[in-house]
């Protein structure tokens, strides 16, 4: 069966008339006249009957009217989801730490592919500062960052994708014999301090935390792999500042524990240049961004210098 038979159809009760239909869909009468008949033979009944010089509607024909429209409609749907789908193509680079990157991007960018995948994906592992400057370079198209200069705050615009809790974790053998970190004033001597280089936002919480307790560690062992940080940390080499949901399955599998019980904040944002056109694929992602923390319209990102300070300041 050929979709052509109900155009015709549809044609022909629009025009009033099998010859200005032929005319309009640049058909011979011969091919209107033949549609019409294998649309009976699907049917089982007539659809038109002579009355003088003129064809007209039986009762049938009448009745058959809304499910020509509803097989019409119903293939508008599936040409405009084909257009849909061919419209992401392209490419797609996203940069983000890889604490964010490894941990909580990669269920998103599933559903990223499952609209779009004849897009071909870019991933950078950079650090905050990092993504920032790739975004502002032209680097990168999306861009997610602990960290938001004032200056950046011209060319890029941002919004708050989550605030997520810290702890210092330590393997389920360590906590055993772990200093409590919220006592003050102490060296730690038993394990080293396992933590990202200078400069980084979870490295600067670190700091911060252990310096107002006047707690120090008298060795330390510093890479940048957050995944290589949670296995040296399950592996007993010491304790270490992480997100939450970094370390939620191993925590879920009883493998570390936290060291502390009053969490700490980190504040993820995604972002964009404003000057950059975005394509098809780029605001689907953002939108994806936007809904999975609960905003929707994801491509409105922070314009206003008083929207990105107030969102500095939570």
């Amino acid at each position: 069966m050929e979709l052509k038979i109900f155009t015709t159809f549809k044609t022909i009760v629009r025009t009033g008339s099998f010859t200005k239909a032929a005319r309009l869909l640049s058909y011979t009468p011969s091919t209107i006249t033949f549609h019409i008949a294998q649309l009976e033979k699907l049917t089982g009944v007539p659809l038109f009957e002579k009355s003088g010089r003129r064809m007209i509607l039986t009762k049938a024909g009448e009745e058959l009217i809304p499910y020509v429209d509803e097989v019409l409609a119903a293939v508008k749907k599936v040409k405009s989801f084909q257009y849909g789908v061919a419209a992401y193509q392209g490419t797609l680079t996203v940069g983000a730490p890889e604490s964010l990157l490894c941990f909580r991007l990669p269920p998103l960018l599933k559903r990223l592919h499952g609209h779009a995948p004849r897009v071909d994906l870019r991933l950078r592992s950079l650090t905050s500062r990092d993504v920032v400057a790739a975004l502002r370079d032209g680097q990168i198209d999306v861009g997610l960052a602990y960290t938001i200069q004032e200056r950046d705050k011209e060319n890029l615009a941002f919004r708050v994708f989550e605030e997520c809790p810290v702890h210092f974790y330590t393997s389920v053998g360590a906590a055993v014999w772990c200093p409590n970190l919220r006592e003050r004033e102490m060296e730690i001597n038993e394990m080293p301090l396992i933590t990202m280089p200078h400069p980084g936002e979870i490295r600067q919480l670190a700091d911060d935390y252990l310096r107002q307790r006047g707690i120090s560690f008298t060795n330390m062992i510093e890479l940048r792999s957050t995944q290589t940080i949670i296995n040296l940390v399950e592996n007993d080499m010491g304790i270490a500042l992480l997100p939450d949901h970094a370390v939620r399955e191993r925590m879920a599998l009883g493998r570390l524990s936290a060291a502390q019980s009053d969490p700490m904040t980190v504040t993820s944002y995604y972002g964009v240049h404003r000057n950059k056109w975005r394509s098809p694929a780029m605001n689907l992602f953002l939108d994806i961004l936007g809904e999975e923390n609960g905003n929707q319209g994801g491509e409105e990102l922070l314009h206003d210098e008083e929207d990105v300070d107030a969102a500095d300041s939570r």
